[in-house]
């Protein structure tokens, strides 16, 4: 079977991307895994041939059936070698490291090393992981930070190396994640949706973060709304976004959820370089 047969023989009829961005760019342009309404593999079938990596997203971690199987696994892997892929990982955002309950921040421990474990074998480039924060939860930043402390320390304890963890910038002042990914020597995830929703500027988050960044989340935003297609952005905001880029060579994930925003983004990226 030829390349272009193996990406439409099984899921007739979807659209593929008319160009390939590998290697193209400083850095390593991916998407998410859930481009296609589909299993993990068939996702990166579909991409692979296009892209230099893929996020795979797993937000779900409770339920058992919510995991690819090692059969899935073992195609990704194979994908991954056919398309000179790399993989990054989105890890659950249903659990809570820095939870104040010992039992869920264990709970939290233990699903994510489980994912870790589970794509081990794809060797991806960084491990994605949320840490909540909530500004009216008692005891404010200083018992948040405590208890974040001991869920990553739990983790790392677990044998996960801590470069591989990227730390993503969510709804809150990405500042308060420096004590922590100094304590551990983590990694950042710069999402730039999240820091200028949250009202801060992605460039500043950039240069005081810059030799911690393994990966950026890009994805457009307009009126309060994040994970749109990058055309969404005015010309001001990117401006600083190309400076962004313009110096980093690690992963860029443009993190929408269609096929429709992919590819607006990727004809809107390729025109502003």
């Amino acid at each position: 079977m030829n390349e272009r047969s193996e990406m439409t023989t099984r899921t007739p009829g979807l659209r593929t991307l008319e160009h390939s961005y590998k290697k193209i760019y400083p850095f390593r342009l991916g998407t998410t895994s859930f481009i296609y309404p589909d299993l993990y593999s068939e996702n990166v079938r579909l991409l692979g041939p296009y892209l230099d990596e893929i996020e795979l997203l797993f937000f779900e971690s409770r339920d058992p059936g919510c995991f690819p199987s090692t059969y899935e696994i073992d195609e990704l892997l194979r994908l991954k070698n056919r398309w000179d892929l790399t993989y990054n990982i989105h890890l659950p955002t249903d659990v809570d490291l820095s939870s104040p309950d010992p039992h869920e921040r264990e709970t939290a421990v233990s699903n994510l090393e489980h994912v870790i474990e589970m794509t081990e074998p794809l060797k991806p480039v960084t491990y994605t992981l949320h840490i909540p924060f909530d500004s009216e939860r008692p005891g404010g930043e200083t018992l948040w930070r405590a208890y974040a402390s001991k869920g990553i320390r739990a983790l790392l304890s677990r044998g996960v190396q801590s470069r591989k963890i990227s730390v993503e910038t969510l709804m809150y002042p990405p500042l308060l994640l420096k004590p922590l990914v100094d304590e551990f020597d983590l990694s950042i995830c710069l999402d730039v949706g999240h820091v200028m929703l949250a009202g801060g500027d992605p460039l500043e988050v950039f240069r005081e973060f810059r030799d911690r960044i393994s990966i950026i989340h890009l994805h457009g935003v307009r009126n309060q709304s994040d994970h749109l297609s990058l055309d969404h952005f005015d010309a001001q905001d990117f401006s600083k976004i190309r400076h962004i880029l313009n110096d980093f060579t690690e992963t860029v994930s443009i993190e929408v959820f269609s096929f429709k925003d992919l590819e607006l983004s990727l004809s809107y990226l390729r025109e502003s370089f």
